[in-house]
């Protein structure tokens, strides 16, 4: 009896979920916000994970707490151009003129000058316990 290509795909999805979720932070983050933010995995900086709220940290049980991955993005001059609090940028409807947000669109300022590049060149991802 042929075994199924099914079987053969099944397997193959388990082992990419059981490496994302059992693999290092730093190497799944790499991956994960490389491809999101089209960089290299090089360029993606992820700070180790604090242990505090782990289960088996002593003391031992439930902390009631965890900590969530939170990432900024910089292009080449070290400007935060896309992840948490980088500002928005567009233009003004009748005038054209450039225009910047910093509270994710409810208010705009005219930004003086050209906007500065927004194409992504390093990542960093940080924690933060919630």
């Amino acid at each position: 009896m042929a075994q199924s290509d099914e079987s053969g795909c099944g397997f193959i999805v388990l082992a990419v979920v059981g490496v994302y979720f059992f693999a290092p932070a730093s190497w799944t983050n790499a991956v994960w916000y490389g491809v999101k933010y089209k960089v290299g995995l090089s360029e993606v900086h992820t700070d180790a994970k604090p242990t505090d709220c782990d289960f088996m940290h002593a003391p031992l049980g439930n902390k009631d707490c965890s900590y969530v991955a939170h990432v900024k993005a910089y292009n080449a001059k070290g400007v935060l151009v896309a992840g948490e609090d980088a500002p928005k940028y567009g233009r003004d409807t009748k005038t054209r003129d450039p225009i910047v947000s910093y509270d994710g669109g409810k208010n705009w300022d005219w930004y003086p000058g050209d906007f500065p590049d927004l194409t992504v060149a390093s990542v960093q991802v940080f924690w933060r316990k919630e």
